[in-house]
């Protein structure tokens, strides 16, 4: 009975391993020219693996090329040909090829496969885990009478275990795109292993969110596949692509990973740099220099430039490639009134989107000769800052131009409203206008006048006031001493004086009435001081006298 036992175990043995020497069956259908054969066809673990690729010429047999009807594993194929010029007229197999994504080479090389006949095609693949358990699909081409033909053939590696695997590919359409644009992500789960697997979890954090699942699969049977598309806006930055898988096997409490390699969305930035230089205004008008740069990552095509008015800037489209520039001269006319000017950019990127772009506007006024203007504008103090901090300011302004001005303005650097204003002033029109003006502290006061033109060309001038000053021009003589009696000089007539004079008359009796109140004060101190010594005088010599009288009688 054991030496029974014993024959037939070495025979199961014998057996095992005859069919692992046993190349694996061709898989194809009846009616194919191609089929595939894959060795070994199960992987526990990642590794090499042959692939063989029968090619049949099913093109009838001439009397010459009589036909191959065995297949051998270890045969190595060797390139026949036709006597001459039938070659590829015969029904002969020519220009072979063998196209894979794996890295799988065939040597095909200039191999003819005649009529009738059969050739096998053998390359190695380096099966990864994202390999194992799933469908691998070769291209085989060939070329008969001129014509090209092709057909796919497929062969599967299976896993040879029972642990829990998952296996999770991610595509993107398209890997660039413009901000606001949508991309298009598809994750696909397939289970590869023999067990269900359960509480299946994807995240891609700068895709969908950092903490947030953004799709989840209850379970999933060995075999099974399942997908999930996506559809992102384009912001403005590049978005990495990573996605991370959690899983459990079922019945199982080890919490599992899958990670796909990372991909990343480039934004395309379609963009000009624009510089726009005025010149300056002349009866005729304004010429605009433009300076468009591409600073962008897409080229730009098709560009043209127009102002506001729909008037064309350029005189053709133009391209920009990336980093390139152009310059454009534009003459702007002298307007009849004030007109805005904004140049308008349109085209397409590389990616056949539209591109627009626009200049910030530009002021061309109608033409008005600066050098008529003439404006005087002067500021002196009338009084001395006082205890609210007000000071007493004059301001004299004269029009000695050719040119009537508006809105002239009058206000001070440092504060943040206006102390007065003309809404008109006509050629050769002069005003004085006196303000008490709360400056806060001692300081240099800087008043600044803005006047308009017609166009509305703005002018502005500058008066600096030391505010510790009293201004005492107006009371120095200006008349001719030879023409006044006695010599004496003329004095000016200002209606300020009275004011400039009140105001240091204020001042003064402001610290004299101080200085009165502390000597009276002192005073009063003395006075009751002296009265108390007269009075303890007067008791001393009185209690003096009486001691004196007691000693007489005694």
């Amino acid at each position: 009975m054991n030496k029974a036992l014993k024959k037939i175990f070495l025979t199961l043995i014998a057996a095992a391993l005859l069919f692992a020497c046993v190349p694996a069956v061709y898989s194809s259908t009846p009616q194919s020219h191609v089929a595939i054969a894959v060795s070994p066809g199960e992987l526990a673990q990642p590794g090499p693996v042959t692939i063989t690729i029968l090619l049949r010429n099913t093109e009838s047999a001439s009397a010459t090329n009589p036909p191959a009807s065995t297949y051998d594993p270890g045969h190595t194929p060797v390139p026949t040909s036709g006597p001459g010029d039938r070659t590829g007229r015969d029904g002969s197999y020519t220009d072979i090829t063998i196209a894979n994504p794996y890295g799988v080479t065939f040597n095909t090389s200039g191999v003819t496969l005649s009529a009738g006949s059969q050739m096998t095609f053998t390359g190695t693949l380096n099966a990864t885990d994202d390999l194992i358990g799933v469908p691998l699909t070769f291209t085989v081409s060939w070329t008969v009478g001129g014509v090209r033909t092709s057909e796919n053939v497929s062969c599967t590696i299976i896993r040879r275990n029972v642990s829990p695997v998952l296996s999770v590919t991610r595509t993107a359409y398209p890997v660039n795109a413009a901000p606001g644009a949508e991309v298009t992500f598809k994750y696909t789960f397939t289970n590869t292993g023999s067990v269900t697997l359960v509480n299946i979890s994807l995240s891609d954090r700068y895709v969908y969110g950092r903490s947030a699942s953004m799709y989840t699969i209850d379970s999933l049977a060995p075999g099974e596949s399942d997908e999930f598309t996506y559809v992102m806006i384009m912001g403005s930055s590049t978005v990495v692509s990573s996605p991370v898988v959690t899983f459990y096997s079922q019945g199982g409490s080890t919490q599992l990973t899958y990670s796909v390699s990372s991909l990343t969305i480039g934004v395309i930035q379609s963009q000009l740099a624009k510089e726009v230089v005025v010149g300056e205004p002349t009866p005729e008008g304004v010429m605009f220099t433009l300076y468009l740069t591409n600073n962008g990552n897409q080229r730009l095509n098709n560009l043209k430039v127009t102002d506001e008015l729909g008037e064309n800037v350029s005189s053709a489209a133009f391209s920009l490639a990336v980093g390139e520039s152009k310059v454009i001269e534009y003459f702007v006319h002298d307007p009849e009134e004030v007109r805005y000017v904004v140049f308008y950019i349109r085209g397409t990127d590389s990616t056949g989107t539209e591109f627009r772009d626009n200049t910030r506007s530009f002021i061309v006024r109608p033409y008005i000769d600066k050098s008529l203007e003439g404006l005087s504008f002067s500021a002196v103090t009338t009084s001395s800052m006082n205890e609210e901090h007000m000071i007493g300011i004059e301001f004299s302004v004269a029009n000695t131009g050719s040119l009537e001005l508006y809105n002239v303005t009058v206000k001070e650097q440092r504060l943040d409203y206006e102390l007065y204003k003309w809404a008109t002033l006509e050629v050769g029109a002069s005003d004085r206008q006196m303000l008490d003006v709360n400056i806060g502290e001692l300081r240099d006061l800087v008043f600044v006048l803005t006047a308009e033109d017609s166009s509305g060309n703005v002018y502005t001038y500058e008066a600096h006031v030391s505010a510790e000053d009293i201004d005492v021009q107006a009371l120095v003589p200006t008349g001719d001493p030879k023409n006044n009696q006695g010599g004496v000089g003329v004095v000016d007539d200002d209606t300020g004086l009275g004011k400039k004079l009140d105001g240091l008359m204020t001042d003064v009796g402001k610290k004299l009435q101080s200085w009165f109140r502390v000597l009276g004060m002192i005073a009063a101190a003395a006075a009751v001081a002296m009265l108390g010594l007269a009075i303890t005088e007067l008791v001393l010599r009185r209690n003096s006298r009486a001691n004196a009288k007691k000693s007489d009688k005694a």
